[in-house]
């Protein structure tokens, strides 16, 4: 390794670059995004011709390439390095940067790029806990200096953060996507009585996720203490099995007997195999289970080897519970039908009692006034909306968007909307209350549920509004005549204990108009499959910010329905806008 190169003002040029390169990583979430910045970032600190990014797969104790620039495509693909072996295992395991000047000196040395003769791997650890090895080698002998691995270490860690929050925000973003694919599958089942009719369409719903060889549902025949197949979907097409399965024998037997998931990456290794289909390789059973008895199991089998994934396994197993619901319901069809029209008429009255929860009288803090729109997409809404007015005078002005819809998302809004209102009286500020909120919500878990909020206090004595955001689209200001969005992010409520909620300032004047919207305002669609869009947003409330709040709440909900036309609205849609006077109008704000 180089030494350093003595040169004067070296380390104010080191703390000046570290805190630059921190504030650009720490602001991206998008984990392809920030791999990409990092190696860019990277580069100016150390030049390279092979680079790559390791992340720690924790269950096998296995790095494996998550970024990587020249490497060949092959290797890239297949390497997984375990902890302690080569130069990156090593920096994993011994949690401190190597440092190879030669290679080929180096016992441990893994030969995946022929031409490289020098290495260096900085392990990545966020929270104790070793993330991944950022890793470099070079075609010199010798190549790396004293003063780059001393940056690069440093800077370490804060990579490690970033790739912890940026998987985090991916977790959650690859969640949400599975939510709403659940949401249409149990939709979907949902649309047929006919056993047979709702196998088949099962089959497809499962097709979309997960690129099964062959698909099988097995149902218990509880007085014989057999599983027999219900259908079997081999290579796209209906395969005849008269196979019954004793339980607790094969990998379907021993599912729906333990009454657990199985996953096996090699089945030729698993002595419970039975060898129907030779051609399988990989397997995972999920257990059907209704009212606590398993009722069957869903099978898919591939012909690759290890191809099941954690998302695989999770849609699998959060589909399975709403498989066997839709078998029941398929055999209880009249109670069903009386049970819906009982719920037809409870669900009336539940979103009569949930419009009565919204304030009806909009806030009067003069020079402020507000308009709010509110249209959930079915008899209840999983959006919510609404102002508390401090002893001291100021207004605090909340909208949220509850994930899902119906009966879970409207009552999940009305417990945040709770927790909300008992903890005002303390006045916190808009980032503590979410993190107190989110705390509240977090220890008290509903499956699947969790809330992007956006809370703010208005202060009429100096017109600043403090604002902070966990997940909801960026606000929207008007000022000047030109819009602009706010970009103030987080992570929504109710998902992990510790989250942490950044507040932004603004003083307001005179014209300027603030707009807090749910995603359903920009995501609403028409025939064509386009959204509405953020740039129609922040244009229609510009054209119309000279007016009332009434009035700009009414033409942005016109623009909105206007161009999604005939089509169906596809989310709850609900807006709160906010417009400073120089004096109070005499009109009061109103809700639509």
């Amino acid at each position: 390794m180089k030494p350093d190169p003595a040169t004067l003002g070296a380390d104010a040029r080191f703390l000046t670059t570290l805190v630059e390169i921190n504030h650009e990583i720490t602001s991206i979430l998008d984990l392809d995004e920030l791999l990409q910045k990092i190696a860019d970032l990277t580069a100016q600190i150390v030049p390279y011709e092979i680079f790559a990014i390791f992340l720690l797969d924790e269950e096998k104790q296995e790095l494996y390439h998550r970024f990587n620039i020249g490497y060949p495509a092959d290797i890239a693909k297949d390497l997984r390095i375990p902890v302690g072996s080569g130069v990156t295992g090593t920096a994993a395991l011994e949690r401190k940067p190597v440092v190879v000047d030669d290679v080929r000196k180096y016992p441990r040395y893994i030969d995946a790029v022929k031409h490289a003769r020098s290495e260096l791997a900085i392990p990545l650890i966020s929270k104790n806990r070793v993330v991944g090895v950022l890793d470099i080698e070079s075609s010199e002998v010798g190549y790396f200096r004293d003063d780059q691995v001393r940056l690069l270490n440093l800077l370490g860690s804060q990579i490690a953060i970033a790739i912890a929050n940026a998987k985090r925000y991916e977790s959650e973003r690859g969640n949400r996507e599975m939510l709403a694919l659940l949401y249409e599958v149990s939709l979907d089942m949902g649309s047929t009585l006919e056993l047979d009719e709702l196998m088949h369409k099962v089959a497809a719903a499962v097709k979309t996720a997960i690129n099964y060889h062959i698909f099988s549902i097995f149902l218990l025949d509880e007085r014989q203490g057999v599983l027999k197949p219900k259908i079997v979907i081999r290579s796209n097409e209906r395969e005849f099995q008269k196979l019954s399965i004793p339980l607790g024998m094969g990998l379907i037997g021993s599912s729906a007997k333990l009454n657990e998931p199985i996953r096996i990456a090699d089945v030729t290794k698993d002595p419970r195999y039975l060898p129907v289909h030779t051609e399988t390789r990989s397997e995972m059973v999920v257990p059907l289970v209704h009212k606590g008895r398993v009722v069957g199991v869903v099978d898919v089998e591939s012909t690759e080897i290890d191809y099941f994934t954690d998302y695989h396994h999770q849609f699998l197993v959060t589909l399975a519970s709403r498989i066997a619901m839709a078998m029941a319901g398929a055999e209880l069809y009249a109670k069903v039908f009386e049970n819906e029209r009982r719920m037809d008429r409870e669900m009336k009255i539940a979103r009569e009692l949930q419009h009565n929860l919204m304030p009806d009288e909009m806030p009067s803090v003069e020079p402020l006034t507000v308009a709010a729109l509110f249209k959930p997409v079915a008899h209840l809404g999983g959006d919510l909306y609404d102002w508390i007015t401090f002893d001291d005078g100021r207004l605090a002005i909340l909208l949220g968007d509850v994930a899902g819809k119906g009966a879970p998302a409207a009552l999940y809004a009305a417990l945040s909307s709770g927790i909300i209102r008992t903890r005002a009286g303390r006045k916190y500020p808009p980032g503590q209350m979410l993190e107190l909120v989110n705390k509240s919500l977090y220890e008290r878990p509903v499956e699947s549920q969790y809330v992007a909020l956006a809370y703010s206090i208005f202060d009429p004595k100096n017109n600043k509004i403090t604002l902070a955001n966990s997940g909801l689209p960026y606000p929207l200001l008007v000022h000047g005549g030109r819009s602009q969005f706010l970009e103030l992010a987080g992570i929504p409520l109710g998902l992990f204990p510790d989250s942490k909620y950044q507040e932004l300032e603004l003083t307001l004047t005179p014209g300027d108009v603030l707009v807090l919207y749910s995603d359903g305002v920009v995501e609403a669609a028409n025939e064509e499959g386009e959204d509405f869009g953020l740039k129609r947003l922040a244009e229609a409330v510009r054209s119309n910010h000279e007016g009332t709040p009434q009035e700009i709440v009414k033409a942005v909900n016109a623009e909105v329905e206007e161009f999604v036309g005939r089509c169906p609205p596809g989310d709850d849609r609900t807006m709160i806008v906010v417009k400073m006077h120089e004096k109070l109008p005499i009109a009061d704000g109103f809700r639509i």
